[in-house]
């Protein structure tokens, strides 16, 4: 009984946590700045684009999505391919 009420309670949390994940463009890295090979790709970008913002991760992300038009191809492939 104690472990069926576990359930029921933990169930709903674990439900909501997988809906916001899915809509906070998911699947991100869990190191937030990607592999070598992605922060290869953007550096130049981030220096360039988001210079006033670099050093926290999620305000060069917003800065990346603001400029997408102005970003190098290999950056802009780096987003996509985590769903940005």
């Amino acid at each position: 009984m104690v472990r069926l009420l576990a359930v029921l309670l933990i169930a709903p949390a674990l439900l909501a946590s997988s809906a916001a994940v899915a809509q906070s463009g998911f699947p991100l890295p869990l190191n937030t700045r990607g592999t070598d090979e992605d922060q290869k790709a953007c550096h130049n970008d981030a220096v360039k684009l988001c210079k006033s913002v670099l050093g926290d991760d999620m305000a060069v992300l917003s800065c990346f999505q603001s400029q997408r038009a102005r970003l190098s191809v290999p950056c802009r492939r780096v987003l996509e391919k985590y769903g940005q």
